[in-house]
C-alpha cells in the first residue's frame, strides 16, 4: 500500500513538467502600450467580492471555477460527486453509513480543508441557503447540497478557499462555495443517464434532467429546470472486502447472572448464551471472567440508500428600465429514501428474566444482553424524508452615475420527516414476562390467552416472529429548519482617484433570522425505545444583523489593495463579531501575478448548538468489562457557547503563458473555541460510574451517556493548492492534460485538556478533526477533435495512519475514463444530440480497509467500486 501511494505520488509530481513544457516557447514581446492595456485589471463580479473584481489570475483571493461542462467531463452525476474529487475537500459527510449518520441519509455537504462541515458557506447565486434541519451526529449544522437545484441549471460553481467571514459573515471560515445559476440559456435540455456498479454486488443510479429557457420579450428572461434521480441500494453484505463487525448485543445473546456477582462484576457475572455459536453467534471472552455472544451487524450496514429526490428550479428576470432589473427564483428538492439496517437494535436498559420464564435454566431472575432479533432474521427498513422550499426576489439599479444598488430577500425551509423503528423498551420486558402480544391486555397472569413469552434463549422460537410488531415500533420525528434573510448593497465605482484607478467601494447590511422546530410523537418524547432512546420536543430561534463595508484601492495600474470589515450582532445567543480582511494583488508582468490575503473569521454557534436536544447512537467500550457496544448519546444546547475564531492567511502566485496556466498558493488557517461536542468514550473513560455523565442499567451495562456541546479545542493547519492545465494542439485533435492537487503541511489539533497532537497524516476518528491524508490530487487528460471527445482521471488520496490502532490506511487510487460523441441531428430536426459512456474506477479499487464497522472509512473512500455509466443529451 506505501509503495503504491508513493508511486501516485511520484507520478503526480511528474506531470508537472509536462504541463510546463508550453512555457519553453515564449511569445513575442508586447509593446509598451500592450504590456499596460494586459496589465489593467478586468473589472467583472466574481465569488470573494461585493465590489467589481476579476478571474483567477487577477484576483486577490484563490478561487476555482467548475464550469457545467467540467461535471460532464469528471463523470459527475450530481453535486455530491464533485464536492468527492475536490482535492482541497476533507471529510464530508456523503456516504451513507448507519454509525455515523444517524439522521442524515441521503444528504450531501462540503467541509473545504476537512475544518468541519459548519465551516463552510454554501449560496446560491451569492445568497445564503437554509441549514438542514437534522445535523451531523457531532451536532454540526450544513448545506445539504443534494437539495439545492438540478445539475442543468447550474451554470458554474465557484469555490473561494479562504477565509471570507468580512464579506459573507458566519460560517465563510473555511470558505465558501457559490453555485451560480445559467442566464443565458436558450433553447431546451433533456438529459438521460443510467449508472450501474459492475462489481460485486448491485447498485443502480437512474436520472432525468430537464431544462428550458429562454428570452421573454426584448427585456426578460426564464429558467426552468426540473431533475429526477431513481437509486437503488448498496448493502456491505454485497462486498468482498467486509471484513466482520460486531456487537455483544447479538441474538443469540448473553445473560447477567447476579448469584455469580463478585468485586470485579458486582452486578454479576456476564455470561454468553450456551448455544451461543450453534445458533449463528460468535463466542467473545471478556474481561474479569465475562463472556459475550457476539452479532456480527456489519453485512445490513447500507453503504449507498435506496433514494427518489425529485428537484426543480425557475428563475425569471426582467429589466424594468435601462438601469434596473428584477429577479425571482424559486426551488423546490424531496428526497425519500429508505435504509436498511439490523434485524433489530441492541437493547441497552438490560431487561430482567424472571426465574418464573418456562425456558429459563438459572433457576433465578437474570437479566438478559441482547436484542430480539438478530442471526438469520430479516433487515429492518428506516425511512426518512428530507424536503426544501425556498423562494427568493430582489433587484439591481443604479442610483446615479458610478453608484449602484442591490436589494435581495429568501425564505426558505427544510423539513425532514424521521421514521427509524426500534425496540420498544416497556413491550419487550412485558414480553419476556409472558405479557407480550399486541392483544395481551388486562391479563392477571403470563401467558394467559393472548399473551405470549418471548424467549431469549431460542432465536427460532415461533412466538417470537409472533410478538414483533408488538416489540419494534415507529420513532418518528418531523424536524424543520428556516430561515429568511434580507440584504442591501450600495457599491460605488469611484470612492475617489489614486494612482491606478478610482477606489471602488461597497456598504452594506444585513438582517437575517432563523429557527428550529422538532417535534416527535409521544413515544419517543417518552424516552420509549431500547436503542434509540428518544428526544425531546424544542424550539430554537434567533436573529442577526450585520454591517459591512469593503474597497478596492487600486495604487497602481499593476498593484491593488483591498479591505473588508463586518460587524455581526447575534444577541443574547452567540453575542458580537467584527472581522476584517486585508488583500493585495500585484501583476508583475503579462505573465506573472502575486496575491494575498490576511483575514480573521468566526463561526457563531447554531441555533441547534445553542438550544437544541439531540440523542443518538454511538459505539462505546465500557473500561468497567471491556466490552464494545452501542449507546445512547444525549446532548443538550447550551446558550452561553461563543463563536469559534479563526485566522487565515493566503499567498499565491499565477502564471500564464500562451495555453499554460499555473496556479499555486499557500494557506494557513489557525482555530480557537472551536465548536464541538464531548467525545463519549472520554466520558465514559473518565467517570465511568458517574450518574450524572454515565447512566448504567440494573445490570451495569451503559445506557445513556450525557455530553456537552463545548468551546474547548484548537486546530492549525497548513497546505499548497496546486492548479495546472495547458493545451496541445496537433492534427490528431486538441490534447488538455491538467493536474490539480492539494498537500497539507501541517494538521495540529488541541483537546478540550489542552493536549495538543499531530493528526497529519492521521484518520483523527476521536478528535475534532477530520482525516487528514498528507496528498491529494488529479492528473487528467481531454482530448477533443471536431466531434470526438474523451476524458481520463486519475485520481490518489494517499496513505493516511488509524490514529486509535496505529494501522496504516492504504492509499486510494482511481481511473476514470470516458467518451463522447456529437450525434447531431440523429433523433430530431435543428437538434443537437451527444452520446456519453464511462466508467468511474475502471479498475474496481477497494476503498482502503479500516479497522472500524465497516471496514472503510466514509469521509475519505468510496464502497460504490466500479460504476459504468450511459448518458444521452440532446439539446434544441
Amino acid at each position: 500500500m506505501c509503495n503504491s501511494s508513493l508511486r501516485a505520488q511520484s507520478l503526480l509530481l511528474r506531470a508537472l513538467p509536462i504541463l510546463l513544457c508550453p512555457a519553453l516557447v515564449v511569445a513575442e514581446t508586447p509593446t509598451n502600450a500592450q504590456s499596460n492595456e494586459q496589465s489593467a485589471i478586468e473589472t467583472i463580479t466574481v465569488t470573494g467580492s461585493r465590489i467589481k473584481r476579476s478571474v483567477q489570475s487577477e484576483s486577490a483571493s484563490p478561487i476555482s471555477s467548475t464550469e457545467l461542462s467540467d461535471l460532464t467531463d469528471i463523470g459527475a452525476n450530481n453535486v455530491r460527486d464533485l464536492i468527492e474529487v475536490l482535492p482541497f475537500n476533507a471529510g464530508s459527510q456523503n456516504n451513507s453509513d448507519n454509525l455515523s449518520q444517524n439522521f442524515t441519509a441521503g444528504t450531501s455537504n462540503v467541509n473545504l480543508r476537512g475544518l468541519g462541515v459548519s465551516s463552510t458557506l454554501v449560496l446560491l447565486n451569492g445568497i445564503r441557503q437554509v441549514t438542514s434541519a437534522v445535523v451531523t451526529d457531532q451536532g454540526a449544522s450544513f448545506v445539504d447540497t443534494a437539495s439545492l437545484v438540478p445539475t442543468l441549471a447550474i451554470k458554474r460553481v465557484e469555490i473561494l478557499k479562504d477565509g471570507a467571514s468580512a464579506i459573507y459573515g458566519s460560517d465563510a471560515v473555511a470558505g465558501v462555495v457559490n453555485f451560480i445559476t445559467r442566464d443565458d440559456m436558450e433553447g431546451t435540455e433533456i438529459q438521460y443517464e443510467y449508472r450501474t456498479r459492475w462489481s460485486d454486488g448491485d447498485q443502480d443510479d437512474t436520472k432525468i434532467d430537464f431544462a428550458h429557457g429562454g428570452y421573454v420579450g426584448d427585456t426578460g428572461h426564464m429558467l426552468f429546470a426540473v431533475s429526477f434521480l431513481e437509486r437503488s441500494s448498496l448493502l456491505l453484505d454485497e462486498v468482498d472486502w467486509l471484513q466482520p463487525a460486531t456487537s455483544s448485543f447479538g441474538n443469540p445473546g448473553s445473560f447477567v447472572i447476579p448469584s455469580l456477582a463478585d468485586e470485579n462484576n458486582p452486578n454479576g457475572l456476564t455470561v454468553a448464551d450456551p448455544n451461543c455459536v450453534q445458533n449463528g453467534g460468535v463466542f467473545s471472552a471478556g474481561s474479569n471472567g465475562n463472556s459475550f455472544c457476539l452479532f456480527d451487524f456489519g453485512p445490513q450496514i447500507t453503504a449507498v440508500p435506496n433514494e427518489d429526490r425529485l428537484q426543480a428550479y425557475a428563475r425569471a428576470s426582467w429589466d424594468w428600465s435601462d438601469t434596473t432589473r428584477l429577479w425571482a427564483e424559486f426551488g423546490y428538492a424531496r428526497n425519500k429514501i429508505t435504509r436498511e439496517v439490523s434485524p433489530s437494535f441492541p437493547v441497552l436498559n438490560a431487561p430482567s428474566v424472571l426465574a418464573s420464564h418456562p425456558d429459563n435454566t438459572y433457576g433465578e431472575d437474570i437479566f438478559f444482553r441482547g436484542r430480539p432479533y438478530g442471526v438469520g432474521k430479516p433487515t429492518e427498513i428506516n425511512y426518512y424524508d428530507h424536503t426544501t422550499s425556498r423562494f427568493a426576489l430582489g433587484g439591481d439599479g443604479e442610483i446615479t452615475e458610478g453608484i449602484y444598488w442591490q436589494f435581495s430577500f429568501v425564505a426558505a425551509a427544510n423539513d425532514a420527516i424521521l421514521n427509524p423503528r426500534d425496540v420498544i423498551t416497556d413491550n419487550f420486558q412485558a414480553a419476556l414476562h409472558g405479557f407480550g402480544g399486541t392483544k395481551c391486555s388486562g391479563a392477571s397472569q403470563a401467558r394467559q390467552g393472548e399473551c405470549f413469552y418471548f424467549n431469549p434463549f431460542d432465536p427460532n422460537d415461533p412466538d417470537n416472529e409472533r410478538l414483533r410488531d408488538f416489540i419494534i415500533g415507529d420513532y418518528i420525528g418531523d424536524a424543520e429548519s428556516e430561515m429568511r434573510v434580507y440584504e442591501l448593497v450600495i457599491t460605488g465605482e469611484s470612492l475617489f482617484e489614486v494612482g491606478g484607478g478610482d477606489v471602488g467601494y461597497a456598504l452594506g447590511l444585513q438582517y437575517r433570522d432563523e429557527s428550529i422546530n422538532n417535534v416527535y410523537d409521544s413515544f419517543t418524547q417518552q424516552d420509549s425505545f431500547a436503542f434509540l432512546i428518544g428526544n425531546q420536543n424544542f424550539y430554537g430561534e434567533r436573529d442577526v444583523k450585520a454591517l459591512f463595508a469593503e474597497v478596492l484601492v487600486p495604487v497602481t495600474l499593476d498593484l491593488e489593495i483591498g479591505a473588508a470589515v463586518r460587524y455581526e450582532d447575534y444577541g443574547e445567543f452567540g453575542g458580537d463579531t467584527t472581522n476584517p480582511k486585508v488583500s493585495f494583488l500585484w501583476l508583475a508582468n503579462d505573465m506573472f501575478s502575486f496575491r494575498g490575503t490576511y483575514s480573521t473569521s468566526f463561526r457563531a454557534p447554531s441555533v441547534h448548538q445553542l438550544q437544541g436536544v439531540q440523542t443518538n447512537f454511538a459505539n462505546i467500550t465500557d473500561p468497567e468489562d471491556g466490552s464494545t457496544t452501542f449507546g445512547g448519546n444525549r446532548t443538550v444546547g447550551d446558550p452561553d457557547l461563543v463563536p469559534e475564531t479563526s485566522q487565515a492567511v493566503n499567498l499565491g502566485l499565477s502564471l500564464s503563458i500562451d495555453e499554460l496556466s499555473v496556479d499555486v498558493d499557500y494557506w494557513d488557517f489557525s482555530f480557537e473555541d472551536v465548536l464541538t461536542r464531548e467525545s463519549h468514550q472520554a466520558v465514559v473513560n473518565a467517570n465511568p460510574n458517574d450518574p450524572s455523565r454515565v447512566i448504567r442499567t440494573s445490570a451495569g451495562t451503559i445506557s445513556i451517556v450525557n455530553t456537552k456541546f463545548i468551546n474547548a479545542e484548537a486546530i492549525d493547519t497548513s497546505g499548497l493548492d496546486i492548479s495546472a492545465t495547458t493545451m496541445y494542439r496537433t492534427d490528431m485533435g486538441d490534447f488538455r492534460p491538467q493536474l490539480k492537487a492539494t498537500y497539507l503541511l501541517s494538521y495540529d489539533l488541541m483537546d478540550a485538556s489542552g493536549n495538543t497532537s499531530d493528526g497529519l497524516g492521521k484518520l483523527n476518528r476521536n478528535t475534532v478533526g477530520n482525516p487528514a491524508p498528507r496528498l491529494r490530487g488529479s492528473i487528467g487528460l481531454n482530448w477533443s477533435d471536431g466531434e470526438h471527445s474523451a476524458n481520463v482521471y486519475l485520481r490518489h488520496v494517499a496513505s493516511y495512519e488509524n490514529d486509535v490502532s496505529g494501522e496504516s490506511i492504504g492509499s486510494f487510487n482511481t481511473l476514470d475514463l470516458q467518451y463522447s460523441v456529437n450525434l447531431g441531428e440523429v433523433i430530431k430536426d435543428d437538434s443537437e444530440t451527444r452520446l456519453i459512456a464511462g466508467i468511474v474506477n475502471a479498475t474496481d479499487e477497494d476503498p482502503p480497509f479500516v479497522s472500524i464497522a465497516g471496514s472503510y472509512d466514509p469521509r475519505t473512500g468510496d464502497p460504490r467500486g466500479r460504476r459504468a455509466y450511459i448518458k444521452i443529451q440532446l439539446s434544441f
